[in-house]
């Protein structure tokens, strides 16, 4: 039952996500046609500056969620009623500090005032948004989870495109698109929340809250520079129709990391529920079969992505062909991250998770600093790849010096990269030649079949066995 509640929760989150996910992707060959340039650029960098803010408004306490879940199991609401305290005052302490500093900021970020209230706002309801999601993910309410998640994602489009077609300011529709669905799902959540918990502030769970979120905070920090800094430094050293090329390229390769991360989110409670209980060898099992269709999903992505760009994009964003490549293989260098950081989580030691974050971030911003000025946004592709590959390394030392983490070598890892690199360099060499492309993406899959044949085996036969 437990094996199957692994798969199935696996299977929604995975296909949900991407059912979800890709309604905001088929309207992207409108954004890229309807918008300009510019106000498509400018969009992308007002939510980088938004994935920013968010970290500081919620403390990144989602990411406690998962430990909270286990240490306070009949008493999980209680904690997400102090959780969503705690992150409600720091919204309005930060809010106040950036109002005061408002003419500083807009140097810094490029809008005004205005703009700036936007972020703010967006950014606290958005992380109401993201504890409901964790709440329901926590709870394995998988059925809610996509629910929620679909009204997001249906609602920013249809109020994005219903603002595009009516006002004229396109960046300010796009805004008002994402805005007002965050809006009603964090107050819904704050109703549900502050009625079914008899606790709105617990000092005990503030004490856990801050020590185990506040390194987080740097962490996901980090990760946020890591993914948007790029489109930051383009913007600062280029222009804004760069930064739309570069965002739209950037989009599509990431559609991959949504695959890969909504089985990640249903990894993580299976995982630390069986590691508990000590069943190495399961885990040993079903981590073989997790890492064959992150595998499969990636190479079949690079597969199609040349034909997606012609889709989803005008003429003006052909050019991100060139760079796709490398930001699917930096996702999928994310994916194989997750493995000896979710040891770190469940050791309740995150001490060392911001510490490698950052230092990749920083690594990230010499390498851009370098490379944009020479190559443009292949070489912010570049730097991308360079700082995931160093954040890999990082987390595995610690993982096995720390725990003795041994599910994963580093001969695997490079195993593992190195064939999606290959088959991404193939693809990009044949680029033009769909035929080519397509059937070197079954060579590969037969190959990685014949591999894990015995896994492939026995799922064929629990297949029939249901039948």
């Amino acid at each position: 039952m437990k094996k199957n509640k692994l798969l199935s929760s696996s299977l929604a989150y995975t296909v949900g996500n991407l059912l979800i996910q890709g309604l905001s992707f088929i309207t992207l060959p409108i954004y890229t046609r309807v918008m300009t340039q510019e106000d498509y650029g400018n969009y992308n960098l007002y939510g980088s500056w938004v994935g920013i803010f968010s970290i500081f408004i919620g403390l990144q306490i989602t990411g406690s969620f998962s430990i909270a879940k286990i240490k306070y199991e009949n008493r999980f609401k209680e904690y997400i009623a102090t959780s969503t305290s705690v992150a409600t005052i720091f919204f309005i302490l930060f809010s106040a500090v950036c109002l005061i500093l408002s003419t500083y900021l807009e140097k810094i970020l490029g809008f005004s005032t205005g703009i700036l209230i936007f972020i703010l706002i967006q950014g606290y309801f958005s992380h109401l948004q993201g504890s409901l999601s964790q709440y329901y993910i926590q709870t394995q309410e998988t059925k809610k989870q996509l629910v929620l998640s679909f009204f997001m994602s249906f609602g920013n489009v249809v109020l994005s495109l219903l603002f595009l077609f009516t006002l004229k300011n396109d960046f300010l529709a796009r805004i008002l698109g994402g805005v007002i669905p965050g809006i009603i799902v964090g107050i819904i959540f704050l109703i549900f929340i502050y009625r079914n918990s008899s606790v709105i502030l617990d000092k005990i769970y503030v004490r856990f809250i801050l020590l185990t979120s506040i390194p987080l905070v740097f962490h996901i920090l980090g990760h946020n520079l890591l993914s948007q800094l790029d489109r930051i430094m383009i913007g600062s050293y280029m222009t804004a129709k760069e930064v739309a090329i570069y965002s739209f390229g950037y989009s599509l390769g990431s559609i991959v990391s949504i695959a890969l991360m909504s089985m990640n989110t249903a990894w993580i409670p299976w995982f630390f529920e069986e590691k508990k209980k000590g069943n190495v060898d399961l885990i040993n099992k079903y981590k073989e079969r997790y890492i064959l269709i992150g595998v499969f999903l990636t190479i079949g992505f690079l597969s199609v992505f040349p034909e997606l760009v012609s889709i989803m994009g005008s003429a003006d964003y052909k050019s991100s062909r060139d760079f796709v490549v490398l930001i699917v293989i930096s996702c999928f260098i994310v994916f194989l991250y997750t493995f000896p950081v979710n040891i770190q989580f469940y050791h309740e030691n995150t001490k060392f998770v911001p510490i490698g974050t950052l230092l990749a971030a920083s690594i990230n911003y010499i390498l851009n600093y370098i490379l944009i000025p020479k190559s443009g946004i292949y070489g912010a592709a570049i730097a991308t790849v360079a700082s995931y590959v160093l954040l890999l390394v990082f987390h595995h030392l610690i993982a096995k010096i720390k725990y003795r983490y041994n599910e994963i070598s580093f001969v695997q890892y490079i195993i593992l990269t190195g064939v999606v690199s290959i088959y991404g360099i193939f693809t990009n060499i044949f680029v033009d030649n769909l035929l080519i492309r397509w059937g070197g993406c079954l060579v590969v899959f037969i190959v990685l079949i014949f591999y894990y044949k015995e896994d492939v085996e026995e799922l064929i036969k629990k297949v029939k066995i249901r039948r």
